[in-house]
């Protein structure tokens, strides 16, 4: 169960952190343009993002797939700072392992799980139980996520639902807060909308941007945005990003390069793609993880 909780922090971290090549507008190329999150007042967005991981301990691979869509409605803005109802719409992750196949998917029925007590059956219901449920998440202009609020209510609510005995209710309540809580959710967001220099910006002009995420596998991602294209109200970036371990974290280094468009009126990253590769030293164990992940976003 702890190796099994270690693979799913790793997985939602890498998760976190992935966050392309998208249709172009057929104008000619602009001179600058403002760059800065902008998502509109009462409009709704849909977020999609997938990584693919490969993941070696030892003389053991473990591929590894997680996957989520998110749906975003802008419902305030308050001075610079821009308040976004959002909720999952699906969650998945898939590990393969030593013969071992796991596969946990919000859009698929939940399984019988006997004592009711299977791991990976009360994982599959804590992605179904979580789906559709709103919490809040409050940016600013420069794209740094200030607050999550709202998802650690969301996950007691959940956990009350299930019917457990009160001594199983606080273990399963404590480990989900331990990988799923407001910070947590606040870093998974962090690489989408932290790309911002809130200024104006032309062809060839670069700026860096640093967020750190919490827990087990907590790092300091330091990235290097360069405008490559201007064309219409679409910025292609390109990114190159240093990650360092986080003080009193897992030993961590690695780099991630990516390619991303991003909408210049709203801030909405419309395709990205990034290659990582990066070395864990988790409890004594060194760990090479290399992946690949996409974002999509779309106005809905």
């Amino acid at each position: 169960m702890k190796k099994l909780s270690l693979l799913l922090a790793m997985g939602f971290m890498m998760f976190a952190v992935a966050s392309i090549q998208s249709c172009k507008s057929s104008s000619q190329a602009s001179g600058s343009k403002m760059f800065k999150f902008n998502l509109e007042n009462g409009k709704g967005y849909d977020y999609e993002m997938v990584f693919d991981l490969q993941t070696k301990v030892g003389p053991q691979t473990i591929n590894m797939t997680v996957g989520g869509e998110y749906s975003m409605n802008i419902t305030g803005t308050e001075g610079d700072v821009k308040s976004v109802a959002t909720s999952y719409k699906s969650m998945r992750m898939n590990m393969q392992a030593g013969g071992m196949n796991i596969d946990i998917d919000s859009d698929k029925p939940l399984a019988e799980d006997g004592n009711g007590k299977d791991p990976l059956q009360m994982m599959n219901r804590v992605f179904k139980g979580l789906v559709g449920k709103q919490f809040i998440i409050k940016v600013d202009e420069s794209g740094k996520v200030l607050e999550v609020t709202g998802f650690d209510k969301i996950l007691t609510g959940m956990v009350d639902s299930m019917g457990l005995e009160d001594n199983m209710k606080m273990q399963i309540e404590a480990s989900l807060k331990d990988q799923f809580n407001n910070e947590s959710i606040k870093d998974q967001f962090a690489q989408v909308f932290t790309i911002f220099p809130n200024k104006e910006i032309k062809v060839g002009d670069s700026w860096e941007k640093s967020y750190s995420t919490t827990g087990k596998m907590g790092a300091t991602f330091t990235t290097t945005y360069t405008a490559k294209e201007i064309e219409g109200d679409h910025i292609t970036l390109a990114s190159k990003t240093k990650i360092t371990s986080k003080e009193g974290g897992e030993e961590i280094s690695g780099d991630q390069t990516g390619n991303i468009i991003v909408d210049s009126k709203t801030g909405l990253m419309i395709n990205a793609e990034f290659d990582q590769n990066m070395e864990v030293n988790a409890q004594g164990q060194k760990v090479q993880v290399t992946g690949k992940g996409k974002i999509k976003g779309k106005a809905n």
